[in-house]
């Protein structure tokens, strides 16, 4: 439910009469299931923010460490990787573009 809130505030098309624009509208997304396994690790994170770099343009991740105030996380290694070969290689050379939540969560 989360991600498909996230995806539709991008792709919501234009003049549809019923809320406002999409940042991104007429563009086509495309969900990668990886938040739906008993744990996260790097490799599972990093093959999703990797996968098909040459046909996605943009990674939205709307994900992150608990929302306390206190917890501050980020990618590990093989995640970093993954994101950096994809801003220089991904899009054929053109770079992918990584946007990440900046806090999701929480009464505040």
């Amino acid at each position: 439910s989360h991600g498909t809130r996230c995806a539709g505030e991008v792709v919501a098309a234009r003049d549809n009469g019923i809320c406002g624009v999409g940042v991104a509208y007429d563009s086509k997304i495309a969900g990668i299931r990886m938040l739906d396994q008993p744990y996260m690790t790097d490799m599972i994170e990093a093959n999703s923010m990797g996968h098909e770099p040459n046909l996605i343009d943009i990674y939205s991740a709307s994900w992150g460490p608990t929302d306390d105030g206190k917890t501050v996380d980020g990618p590990r290694n093989a995640t970093m990787r993954a994101i950096v070969r994809g801003v220089n290689e991904g899009r054929h050379g053109l770079g992918n573009i990584y946007v990440w939540a900046s806090g999701d969560g929480g009464d505040d």
